[in-house]
C-alpha cells in the first residue's frame, strides 16, 4: 500500500504542465514573428497592466517614409563619408540615410561612437563626422528660409550633419505611422493605460492625440534618461509596465520596464535589453498576444486542477488499499500523458481560434 501511495502522489503531471504550456506558447508567438527570451517573458506579458510605447521606429515605419535633404549641396565624398558612418549603426534613420545616398560607401570608421537619443559620430580618412540630434551637432541656423525650418522641426524627424565641425545640413524624414496602428491602440485602449514616450518635438501632437484616447499620455522630447525615469515612476504605484521601443536608443527602458520588447523591420539587429524581439509587420498582433499569455496562464491553471484531482483520487483508493503498485505505475504516466496532451491541445486550439496559427 505504501509503495502504491508514493507512486500516486508524484506530481510528474503537475511538473510538466508549466513547459509544455509555455514552451508550446513560445512556439506559437515564433510562428508569428514575436521571439521571446525565455519562457518568463510569458507570465510577464500576462500581468501586463501599462503599455508604452516609443514613436521613431516603432509606431511610425521608415520603410516607407519620404526623406530629404536640406542644407549645403552635398559632394561625393561628403556622401561617401556619410554613408560610410550611418553603415555602422542599426538605427531606424540610420538605415534610410544610408538607403537613400546613391553612392558606394565602404570606408573604414575609426573611433565609432552611438550615444543614445544623440547621435553617432566616427573618424573617416581623418575627418570628423556627426549625424543627430541640433543640439548634437551644433547645428546653427543654416537655413535661409526660416519657415522652412520651422515646418521641418515641426513634421518630419531631422537628422543633421556636420564634417569637421562644420554642419552641412539636415536629412528631414516624414513620420508615416504603420499600417493598422489606429486599431491597435483602439483594442489595446480597452484593457490597458497607455502612453508615448517620444523624442521629436510636438509636430505630431495632433496625429497622435487622434490615434489614442483622451485618457493616454503623450510626453515630446523625452530623452533616453526622461523615458527610463518615466518607467520608474509608473512602476513606483505598482503597474506592471510593457515598454516598446525599437532597441538601442530605448535600451534603457527596455531594460527597466517589467516586459521590454524590441520592435525591429530586421530581426537579425542586435538589440539590447529587451526581453522580445517584435517583427514590425506583427506590431498589429501585440493586443493578441498579451490576450494569449493570460490564457496560457489560465491553462496551467487548469492543468494543475486536473492533476490535483488524478491524485487526490488516486490517493483515496490508495490509501484504502485498492490499488496495487503495478496498477498505480500504470495509471500516473498516463494521467502524465493526459495533462500534457490538455495543456498542448487547448494552447493550439485557442491559438487557432485566435489566428495566431
Amino acid at each position: 500500500m505504501i509503495t502504491a501511495v508514493l507512486i500516486i502522489a508524484c506530481p510528474c503531471a503537475l511538473a510538466l504542465s508549466i513547459p509544455f504550456t509555455l514552451g508550446n506558447t513560445i512556439r506559437i508567438f515564433g510562428k508569428n514573428k514575436f521571439y521571446l527570451k525565455n519562457v518568463n517573458v510569458i507570465e510577464g506579458l500576462a500581468k501586463v497592466n501599462q503599455v508604452v510605447f516609443d514613436k521613431t521606429g516603432t509606431i511610425t515605419q521608415t520603410t516607407e517614409s519620404k526623406i530629404k535633404y536640406s542644407g549645403r549641396e552635398l559632394t561625393e565624398l561628403d556622401s561617401i563619408l556619410i554613408k560610410s558612418l550611418v553603415k555602422n549603426s542599426t538605427h531606424p534613420l540610420s538605415k534610410k540615410i544610408c538607403d537613400s545616398l546613391d553612392c558606394q560607401a565602404n570606408l573604414s570608421v575609426a573611433s565609432f561612437r552611438e550615444m543614445q537619443g544623440k547621435g553617432i559620430e566616427g573618424e573617416i580618412l581623418g575627418k570628423h563626422i556627426k549625424l543627430g540630434s541640433k543640439a548634437f551637432v551644433w547645428a546653427n541656423d543654416f537655413l535661409s528660409d526660416n519657415d522652412h525650418e520651422k515646418r521641418i522641426f515641426d513634421f518630419d524627424t531631422s537628422v543633421f550633419v556636420s564634417i569637421d565641425d562644420e554642419v552641412l545640413g539636415n536629412f528631414s524624414i516624414s513620420n508615416v505611422y504603420r499600417s493598422g496602428i489606429e486599431n491597435t491602440i483602439k483594442e489595446l485602449s480597452k484593457h490597458y493605460e497607455l502612453s508615448v514616450l517620444s523624442g521629436d518635438d510636438e509636430g505630431e501632437k495632433e496625429n497622435l492625440e487622434r490615434i489614442f484616447s483622451n485618457e493616454s499620455r503623450i510626453w515630446f522630447r523625452q530623452s533616453p534618461s526622461e523615458k527610463l525615469d518615466f518607467i520608474k515612476l509608473v512602476q513606483s504605484f505598482g503597474k506592471k509596465v510593457l515598454m516598446v521601443g525599437d532597441g538601442l536608443n530605448d535600451a534603457g527602458s527596455l531594460a527597466q520596464s517589467n516586459v521590454g520588447v524590441a520592435v525591429t523591420e530586421d530581426i537579425s539587429n542586435f538589440s539590447p535589453a529587451c526581453d522580445a524581439i517584435l517583427d514590425a509587420s506583427e506590431l498589429n498582433k501585440i493586443p493578441l498576444f498579451l490576450k494569449f499569455s493570460k490564457q496560457s496562464i489560465k491553462i496551467i491553471i487548469l492543468s494543475f486542477i486536473i492533476s490535483f484531482v488524478y491524485n487526490f483520487v488516486g490517493l483515496s483508493f490508495a490509501i484504502q488499499g485498492a490499488l496495487t503498485p503495478i496498477v498505480a505505475a500504470i495509471l500516473m504516466p498516463i494521467s502524465s500523458i493526459s495533462v500534457v496532451i490538455f495543456a498542448t491541445f487547448t494552447t493550439n486550439f485557442l491559438a487557432k481560434r485566435e489566428g495566431l496559427l
